[in-house]
């Protein structure tokens, strides 16, 4: 039941949110209502931080309390590292947004949370069997 499942906000989602993408607001909405929560590995704001060059008031404004950032630290780095590696042998290509270290934060962050991923860029997670929302 994707109703109920947190949200887990990758870097592109963040971008989007800055934008005031359409859905991406919906789903702030949504969590206000309390349908669910909504977090946001601290590697995806780090990622999304080089595209928008943010303030940290602007991110605090933003983000307002809303969205858990959450730490990479302990074994969650080892994931979180594990699920990167087959990016880093398999696809030795690097674009704006896709790092392999932020999606394997996100993924690990997913698998923890059983939650869906929030992203613009859904093959990112091609291969792992977690619930998406894409942002078209």
């Amino acid at each position: 039941m994707m109703d109920k499942l947190p949200r887990i906000l990758d870097a592109s989602a963040l971008v989007e949110l800055f934008q005031g993408h359409p859905r991406v607001m919906t789903i702030l909405q949504q969590a206000d209502l309390g349908k669910f929560t909504i977090s946001t590995p601290a590697s995806a704001v780090l990622e999304a931080q080089v595209v928008l060059k943010a303030t940290t008031s602007v991110w605090d404004h933003v983000l307002g309390g809303r969205v858990c950032e959450l730490p990479l630290q302990g074994h969650a780095s080892v994931e979180a590292g594990n699920f990167a590696r087959p990016r880093l042998e398999n696809y030795p290509m690097h674009r704006v947004l896709t790092g392999p270290p932020m999606v394997g934060h996100v993924l690990h962050e997913a698998r923890e949370m059983n939650g869906a991923i929030v992203t613009g860029v859904p093959f990112n997670y091609g291969g792992h069997s977690v619930p998406l929302v894409v942002l078209e």
